[in-house]
C-alpha cells in the first residue's frame, strides 16, 4: 500500500480506519485487517469514496451487517465500506422508508411501536435492510420481494443514484439482480398496513415467532444457513444431514449437530477451515445425491469475492 495514498485517503475521508480487524464485523467471527475500513453513515458519502477508489485503482467492497459474510484470514487490500445509515421515513401511503444500514431488527422493532403491520414474520432475521433486498432474504415464509415497494440504488461504475421499483431486481430465490450488477442499495421502501396492535398482542405474537425460529436454529458464532436449498422440498440442511454430517469438524469449524446447514466457528477457526468443510459437505452431497449445493454466505478473498 501506498503511503502517498494512505496520507490522502486521511486527509479526504478522516473517519478512515487502517489496518481494521475485519473479525469484529462478522457473525462468524473470523477476518483479518483491510487497509482501509470506513464506517458509512451518510449516503451523500459512497459516491466520493468510489470516485476516490476508482482514481486511485483501490479495491472495495461493500456490507451491512456482516451476517451473512465470511472474510479472509488475511483480511483485504483495499477499502471495505459498512453500510451504518440507519434512517427511517413514514410516508404518506402508509409505507416506509428506511435506510440499507438500519437492522432488520431495528426496524420491526419500529414499526411495531408506529402500529404498522407487514413485517411481524421477519422477527428473527439477521442482517440488515441493504442485505435483505439484495439477497430477496426472508423467513417465516415472507420473502423481501413480497413486500418491497422501491428502492434506492448506486451504480458502482457511474456512481450515480437512482429510484428503481420492484420489478427491477427480477427477485428469485436468496436473488436479485444487484448481485451480477454491483449496485448498491442506499435504502428501500416498503409497503405496509394500519393496525391497532396491543400491547399484549405484539409480545404474544413476538414471543412466538422467536421462539418457532429460535428452536430450530442453533447458537454459536455463524452466518446462519450457508448454502441455498435446492428446492422447498431439497433443503440443504436435509441434504447434509441424511448424508451423515452433523457434528463434522475441520480443525475448529463444526457443522452444526442441531441444523445441519449452519457450520459453526467453535472458537478459534479459520476461513479456510469453514471453507474446506464447505467444501467438504458439498463434495459428499454431489456425490450422494448428484446435486450442487450453492453458498449462500459470501465469501471474501483478499482481493475481492469468490466463489467456493
Amino acid at each position: 500500500m501506498k503511503k502517498t495514498i494512505k496520507s490522502a485517503f486521511a486527509k479526504a475521508f478522516p473517519a478512515v480506519l487502517f489496518d481494521e480487524k475485519l473479525s469484529k464485523y462478522s457473525t462468524f467471527q473470523i477476518g483479518g485487517p483491510a487497509d482501509f475500513f470506513y464506517h458509512l453513515k451518510e449516503n451523500n458519502e459512497l459516491p466520493a469514496l468510489l470516485k476516490f477508489c476508482q482514481k486511485n485503482h483501490l479495491p472495495f467492497f461493500v456490507f451491512g451487517g456482516g451476517s451473512n459474510i465470511l472474510f479472509n484470514d488475511k483480511g483485504f487490500r483495499g477499502l471495505i465500506i459498512k453500510i451504518a445509515t440507519k434512517n427511517i421515513v413514514i410516508n404518506k401511503d402508509i409505507s416506509v422508508t428506511v435506510d440499507a444500514g438500519m437492522a432488520v431488527a431495528g426496524l420491526i422493532k419500529f414499526t411495531i411501536e408506529k402500529n404498522l403491520s407487514g413485517l411481524e414474520k421477519w422477527i428473527g432475521l439477521p442482517g440488515t435492510v441493504g442485505g435483505a433486498v439484495r439477497g430477496n432474504a426472508g423467513c417465516n415464509g415472507l420473502e423481501t420481494k413480497r413486500i418491497l415497494k422501491s428502492a434506492q440504488i448506486l451504480n458502482t461504475k457511474t456512481c450515480k443514484i437512482r429510484q428503481v421499483k420492484n420489478k427491477y431486481f427480477n427477485f428469485k430465490y436468496r436473488y436479485s439482480k444487484l448481485k451480477k450488477t454491483h449496485e448498491i442499495v442506499l435504502n428501500a421502501t416498503f409497503r405496509l398496513k394500519k393496525r391497532k396492535i396491543s400491547s399484549e398482542e405484539q409480545q404474544h405474537l413476538i414471543k412466538n415467532l422467536q421462539k418457532s425460529r429460535i428452536s430450530k436454529q442453533p447458537f454459536g458464532a455463524s452466518t446462519g444457513s450457508f448454502f441455498k436449498n435446492p428446492s422447498t422440498k431439497q433443503p440443504a440442511g436435509l441434504l447434509i444431514e441424511l448424508a451423515g454430517l452433523k457434528g463434522k469438524t475441520i480443525n475448529h469449524a463444526r457443522i452444526s449437530p442441531k441444523h445441519a446447514n449452519f457450520l459453526l466457528n467453535l472458537g478459534g477457526a479459520k476461513a479456510q477451515d469453514i471453507l474446506k468443510l464447505a467444501r467438504f459437505a458439498r463434495q459428499t452431497i454431489k456425490r450422494k445425491f448428484r446435486l450442487t449445493l450453492e453458498e449462500e454466505v459470501q465469501i471474501l478473498s483478499v482481493k475481492g469475492p469468490q466463489k467456493l
